[in-house]
């Protein structure tokens, strides 16, 4: 489980730069529940990285604005209205 994490974290240089900085507080949890005998550590691996990926994107286009926190759909509606 510690390698499927570490695999896992992976998935945040594919969707955040810079990534790994000092402080910033990027951490990934991985449980198993030991019920499937069949998993093959690089697919699972491979497949914690990619959703964690889509994870962070979908969040980061679903999130919306708190007063004076502006969403990232702020700033697409002011890149959209550009004439």
């Amino acid at each position: 489980m510690t390698k499927i994490a570490q695999m896992g974290h992976d998935g945040f240089a594919r969707a955040i730069r810079p990534v790994h900085l000092p402080f910033d507080g990027d951490t990934i949890f991985s449980l198993s529940t030991g019920t499937f005998e069949g998993a093959n550590l690089a697919q699972v691996g491979s497949l914690a990285a990619e959703v964690t990926a889509l994870a962070i994107v979908r969040a980061i286009l679903s999130a919306e604005s708190l007063p004076n926190l502006p969403a990232h759909r702020d700033f697409a509606k002011k890149v959209k209205s550009k004439p």
